[in-house]
């Protein structure tokens, strides 16, 4: 058997805060459940055995269940346990979980990447369901055989139950913890007996959320609570523009000079080693960061020095008519059609702008560079990202790179980029001690890796009755693929899927379909985000079939019910929107409705999510409010329906917040928003009642986590044209245009 994971003690040093606070009153709470990464002395109890990969139990029945995905806020901490811990006949109360790190076990081959630990693209539940019930079924399969022995009786006479292998005659038993050791010892059956769906006791059901505890009571380690000995604090400063490069530090000198000042660090950016960050390395953080920020930088800002956001949009727009654009998809002859009927063509152009992932933890990394090993704390995203990063660049093999994940203050995609974590090194190794590194607000909005902005023109004929005959979708900006995944892209032909999301691969019938991109060079920094390109062509996508059933004099939803009349699952997840949306109903003075779809299909075609919105505003004195979403979606089974929920409303919600707030612009290269009071997001006040109809199925689960953010946009645009008759192809959407 492989020996349990070691763990390095790590203390926590909490000041007399908030946090510190919560702690010291939660310590008197009784059953709350901890993560062992974090207090092994205190909470780790003596014995432990471990029986798979994913389980390790004790001699009084304590089961540690490991989770090797980062708790971003999507809810797998207690989700994904839930499914192992089905499957092994679990006591609830007697589980407790663990983050683990470093084995093949952990690793997935998803969204085109290689083999690796890492959370994305909504495929944690999708590819970890039937590995972790086999995990749960084979622990469960070694306890039986070893209770049954300890009970003097067959394995097939004994069934078990809440932590306990039972002699069904009899009703003798002996717990788990009882005859761990044992089983620890026997050979793991690599295809044992799953339980039918009428046998489970935890799958489909709303267990409690095993994360909030520890988050309400203070006791959840992010990135930033992060303590270790020895431990000095770095804070970043990054060269302006995004091509900048640092030639010198002026006053070094007097910056060193400074009380609690240890060493100023020229740091190199991920994934191109350009000189471009500063990081002045302290005794605190506050120390740091003043000092950081008195810092005066000779800098070489580059070719990028000439980007700016509006020669950004004049070079999509000049795209437009490119006869170089790259076909992606092609059914029938769009031209053909097009010809025939001159002057019935309908057109529209809209536009996204560039976003940032502004979570409320901004990036921070702890490192300690040894000679022989690097040792990393910190709300890790991609752990094997961050071993193939920092074995590169110290020269060592990725296995001596010691990743300890924590809780994640959010993320929608940054912590997988290392870069911070990378500068969190380069300071390390420049002083010889762990350091933590943490970027300020302003450094994370301005030095961020972007969601690209695109443009699009649309184009369609509609046969004599109201629906497309033909359509022409035509995407330009700057391609995801074309920054971070060339090789990808020039597989694929030239074109990004990312860009194109939902059109190219059309769940609507549509006889005729062509659609081409273009990519335009840019040297911003690009990655992926919450939802990926999705969230700008699903609104092109459906922001304009809402015009053209406006323009056929068609009913939204039933609009689309013909165009998805082939899909069985499409319609089930349309028509109980509807109906939950009494979209039938008449509505009261000034109120509104819009009305989106989706098929989200997971990266490399991992999954298929159904999603159907309907959304309700209200017009009046005060402008226009979302008083009303509901949400439909078929995710296949689900596992528990109350974490769907919640990614499902966090989801609109952070869709709201893109809706009608979020934009990056750019003058000479550099990024001009810096904090919340330029970067608004949604607040409490504006979030929208949200009703979630969850589509009963007996598919394998789906993904979830970034399915809802697509269709609000287009919905709302829709709701606040019925309001003004104004058409709104810009996001963010401009209330006073409307």
């Amino acid at each position: 058997m492989q020996q349990p994971i070691p763990e390095a003690k790590m203390t926590q040093s909490l000041s007399l805060s908030r946090r510190g606070f919560l702690k010291a009153a939660g310590a008197v709470t009784a059953g709350l459940i901890v993560p062992l990464a974090y207090a092994a002395e205190a909470t780790t109890p003596a014995g432990l055995v471990e029986i798979t990969d994913w389980v390790r139990i004790d001699a009084s029945g304590k089961t540690v269940i490991g989770l090797s995905q980062c708790e971003v806020g999507q809810g797998v901490y207690t989700g994904l346990p839930q499914v192992l811990a089905d499957e092994l006949d679990a006591k609830w109360s007697d589980v407790s979980v663990e983050f683990v790190t470093g084995r093949d076990a952990y690793r997935m081959s998803a969204a085109y990447e290689p083999p690796q630990q890492f959370v994305g693209a909504s495929m944690s539940m999708t590819m970890l369901f039937q590995r972790l019930r086999t995990a749960g079924a084979q622990a469960r399969d070694a306890l039986t055989q070893a209770g049954a022995a300890r009970l003097g009786v067959r394995a097939t006479q004994c069934h078990t139950s809440e932590g306990r292998v039972i002699h069904s005659a009899t009703g003798r038993s002996v717990s788990y913890g009882e005859v761990a050791a044992d089983a620890a010892h026997l050979r793991l059956d690599p295809n044992p007996h799953l339980k039918s769906n009428n046998q489970r006791t935890f799958i489909g059901q709303n267990m409690k959320r095993l994360d909030t505890p520890m988050k309400v009571n203070g006791s959840a380690v992010f990135g930033i609570d992060v303590q270790v000995p020895g431990m000095l604090v770095g804070a970043a400063r990054m060269a302006p523009a995004y091509t900048g490069k640092i030639l010198s530090v002026r006053n070094q000198a007097q910056i060193l000079a400074r009380p609690g000042v240890h060493a100023v660090v020229i740091g190199t950016t991920w994934p191109k080693p350009v000189p471009n960050t500063v990081i002045v390395v302290a005794d605190s953080y506050w120390i740091a960061k003043q000092a950081v920020d008195a810092v005066e930088l000779e800098i070489d800002p580059g070719p990028g020095i000439h980007v700016d956001s509006k020669k950004i949009h004049e070079q999509r727009m000049a795209a437009m008519d490119d006869d170089k654009a790259i076909v992606a998809s092609r059914i029938g002859n769009t031209r053909a059609i097009f010809d025939a009927n001159p002057g019935k063509m309908i057109e529209a152009h809209y536009h996204t702008p560039y976003i940032v992932h502004a979570s409320m933890e901004p990036v921070v990394a702890t490192v300690h560079v040894r000679d022989n090993d690097i040792e990393v704390w910190g709300p890790i995203q991609g752990q094997d990202m961050v071993r193939e990063t920092l074995g590169r660049a110290y020269k060592m093999a990725p296995e001596k790179v010691i990743v300890h994940t924590n809780f994640l203050g959010g993320s929608f995609g940054r912590k997988y980029v290392p870069d911070f974590v990378l500068h969190a090194a380069q300071a390390s190794k420049a002083v010889g001690r762990p350091v933590k590194v943490i970027r300020s607000r302003e450094g994370d909005i301005q030095h961020g890796f972007y969601r690209p902005g695109v443009s699009a023109r649309m184009r369609a004929v509609l046969g004599k009755d109201g629906y497309p005959t033909a359509l022409h979708a035509r995407v330009v900006g700057q391609s995801l693929y074309g920054m971070i995944k060339q090789d990808k892209m020039a597989a694929a032909g030239g074109w990004d899927e990312t860009m194109v999301e939902a059109i190219y691969d059309l769940a609507y019938g549509v006889p005729n379909l062509t659609v081409d991109a273009i990519d335009i060079k840019q040297p911003i920094p690009v990655s992926f985000m919450r939802s990926v390109g999705s969230t700008s062509s699903v609104f092109f996508l459906e922001s304009f079939i809402n015009e053209l059933a406006d323009q056929a004099g068609i009913d939204a939803y039933r609009y689309r019910r013909k165009l998805l009349a082939h899909d069985k699952l499409a319609l089930a997840v349309l028509d109980k929107t509807a109906v939950a949306a009494g979209w039938d109903k008449p509505l009261p003075k000034n109120r509104h409705r819009g009305f989106a779809f989706n098929l989200y299909t997971g990266r490399g075609g991992a999954f298929e999510t159904y999603v159907a919105m309907a959304v309700e505003i209200e017009s009046g004195k005060n402008g226009i409010k979302v008083k009303r979403v509901v949400c439909g979606v078929d995710a296949g089974t689900a596992i528990n329906p109350g974490l769907i929920k919640a990614n499902i409303e966090g989801g609109i919600g952070f869709a709201l917040t893109n809706t009608f707030k979020s934009e990056i612009t750019f003058a000479e290269g550099a990024a001009v928003q810096s904090n919340f009071h330029d970067y608004p997001l949604l607040t409490l006040a504006e979030m929208p009642h949200i009703d979630v109809v969850i589509v009963n199925s007996d598919r394998p689960p789906q993904g979830c986590g970034e399915v809802a953010l697509a269709p609000v946009a287009p919905a709302v645009a829709s709701a606040i044209f019925k309001a003004s008759k104004r058409r709104l192809r810009s996001m963010p959407l401009k209330l006073d245009q409307a």
